[in-house]
């Protein structure tokens, strides 16, 4: 059997249990934080505008009308695609400037799927 750095009977599993149970809520609320930070591009000159939020949620796709009559449908989905990419990217950089602030630099690991 392994040496472990301390004694596994002295472990008060009910505490383990209570700090699980605190940081899944802690976790929760920072999830719903970052919902409500959020992060608007516009690609072509403005004709493609997209808002997300920090959890890397597009909200919002807006298309200038004029780009919809040109008619020319690789433009916009160069566009859109570029917008969003954008968008995505500032989004990320604002939850790590989030993150950071909440956690108090504690310099928590980015684990995927925890934040969005």
């Amino acid at each position: 059997m392994p040496d472990f750095p301390f004694d596994l009977s002295k472990l008060d599993l009910s505490s383990v249990m209570d700090m699980a149970k605190n940081l899944k809520d802690k976790m929760r609320e920072m999830e719903e934080s970052l919902a409500r930070v959020e992060v608007e591009t516009s690609v072509g000159g403005g004709m493609v505008t997209v808002r997300a939020n920090a959890k890397g949620d597009i909200l919002k796709v807006t298309i200038d009308p004029e780009l919809v009559d040109m008619k020319d449908k690789a433009m916009i989905e160069n566009l859109v695609a570029s917008g969003v990419n954008q968008a995505l990217s500032e989004a990320r950089k604002k939850r790590e400037e989030e993150m950071q602030k909440m956690t108090g630099g504690m310099g928590l690991p980015n684990i995927p799927g925890m934040f969005g």
